[in-house]
């Protein structure tokens, strides 16, 4: 007498083993996507500091935080895309001036080559720029400070060069008004991650030297 094997799954049986597997392996995913994004606003914040504070310590040299008319000209309030349209320009830019202030980096101009001819205030290891390589693999020539989605740190002085127009005005005449609709958070710096989103409206998710 012929015996069924007992071992023997069913159509419905398999299918629902594979569901079970396909579900866990989303959760996995997802957990570890989760895990990975924590972590690089963990990292971006801690660069965030430690960039803030040298500014300051740049400052205690030189009497003001490093400025240019390019770090005047990124605003976070207008510029969210770091990587595309013209706010990408204005990122790679500004970004430039803060890395040759703190690295003390800044030959050849607007080509720094990764050899401070000035003081540093931050040793930039190679994992936190962007740059062009040699034919040895090493650093020919920086683009910028990147964060850890990959993306150019935000530096702006728009704030700052608006508080010293209106410093100017009010010794001309006191009573002179602020800007409306002005520029910039802080009336120092902005220093910000947009933590790989791009427009103003994830503005939120931003990781960054001010209040939300």
């Amino acid at each position: 007498m012929k015996r069924s094997s007992p071992a023997a799954f069913t159509l419905i049986e398999m299918l629902t083993v594979m569901a079970i597997i396909a579900i866990l392996t989303s959760l996995v995913i997802a957990t570890a996507g989760f895990a990975q994004n924590k972590a690089a606003r963990t990292r971006a914040q801690g660069e965030i500091t430690e960039m803030a504070s040298q500014c300051e310590s740049y400052k205690a040299d030189f009497g003001g935080y490093p400025q240019a008319k390019k770090t005047d000209e990124l605003d976070p309030k207008q510029d969210a895309n770091p990587v595309s349209t013209k706010s990408a320009d204005r990122y790679r830019d500004a970004n430039l001036k803060l890395y040759s202030a703190l690295a003390g980096d800044f030959e050849p101009e607007d080509e720094p080559d990764g050899k401070p001819e000035k003081k540093a205030y931050i040793q930039f290891t190679p994992n936190r720029l962007n740059f062009k390589k040699d034919e040895n693999g090493q650093i020919k020539e920086v683009k910028y400070i990147q964060d850890p989605f990959g993306n150019p740190y935000g530096y702006s002085t728009k704030g700052l060069a608006e508080e010293q127009e209106y410093r100017k005005a009010v010794k001309k005449d006191p009573k002179a008004p602020r800007i409306e609709k002005a520029g910039g958070y802080n009336p120092t710096f902005d220093l910000w991650s947009t933590a790989g989103q791009t427009t103003l409206i994830e503005a939120r998710k931003w990781v960054k030297n001010w209040g939300n």
